[in-house]
């Protein structure tokens, strides 16, 4: 949410992002059914999945260097770091209709207790009009079909772009809003791939969004299908 004042702290936003154990969700939480996502796309995508950009590796204790430098500090010993006498407590907003959504709560509730945030869940079937109110979150967790056709272009401009309806969060950047305009004029498929992923950098760049986990999906057909084959 970058109408509020603490994720508008850049030291903040980095330090989530280098505090969430994608891994450790994806093997235990998940019992293995996903995989840790870099960016807005699986791995596997033709030139703009998931391996083709950069991300924050999990990193508690470079996070922790990142909020002291940032002047965020354990005074009181409370293990909750503060600021300006403010505590550093993110109201994360998110849902229960999807199972994985309250345990990445949990997760990111007990990881981001490790370096110093203190996170206040807010789990709960309102949670469009919570998001309706910049007031009342910090974080919305919430889970997408990023790319309904198999194309990148869906994504940006239902969540990320200025206008956006999904942009919840209120993120804008000019940079982003054009090179996602000049993807929008381009046919060449490999040159959509590569505005797509410099689009992805961008945001990753500003820590404007983290992506956690992509889900395994299964596919059932009767035995006497043939030719199916699964794409991400």
């Amino acid at each position: 949410n970058m109408t509020s004042p603490v994720i508008q702290d850049d030291a903040v936003r980095k330090a989530i992002a280098m505090s969430i154990d994608k891994e450790g969700f994806v093997t235990a939480l998940l019992d293995g059914h996903g995989m840790a996502a870099n960016g807005a796309f699986p791995n596997g995508f033709a030139g703009f999945g998931g391996e083709h950009v950069k991300t924050e590796s999990y990193n508690p204790e470079g996070a922790k260097v990142v909020l002291e430098e940032a002047g965020w500090v354990d005074t009181d010993g409370d293990g909750i770091r503060e600021k300006d006498g403010v505590k550093l407590v993110i109201r994360w907003l998110t849902y229960p209709s999807r199972q994985e959504l309250p345990l990445l709560a949990e997760s990111a509730q007990a990881t981001l207790k490790d370096i110093g945030i203190d996170l206040d869940i807010n789990c709960t079937a309102d949670n469009n009009s919570v998001a309706d109110d910049p007031t009342a979150w910090d974080v919305y967790a919430m889970a997408n079909v990023q790319a309904p056709t198999g194309d990148p272009e869906y994504f940006f401009t239902s969540t990320v772009v200025s206008d956006a309806a999904k942009n919840y969060g209120k993120y804008s950047n000019s940079d982003l809003d054009d090179i996602v305009a000049k993807l929008h004029e381009t046919f060449d498929t490999d040159e959509r791939g590569k505005l797509a992923v410099e689009a992805q950098q961008t945001i990753l760049d500003d820590d404007a969004y983290f992506f956690v986990s992509h889900l395994n999906m299964g596919l059932v057909s009767k035995s006497n299908v043939s030719g199916l084959t699964a794409h991400p």
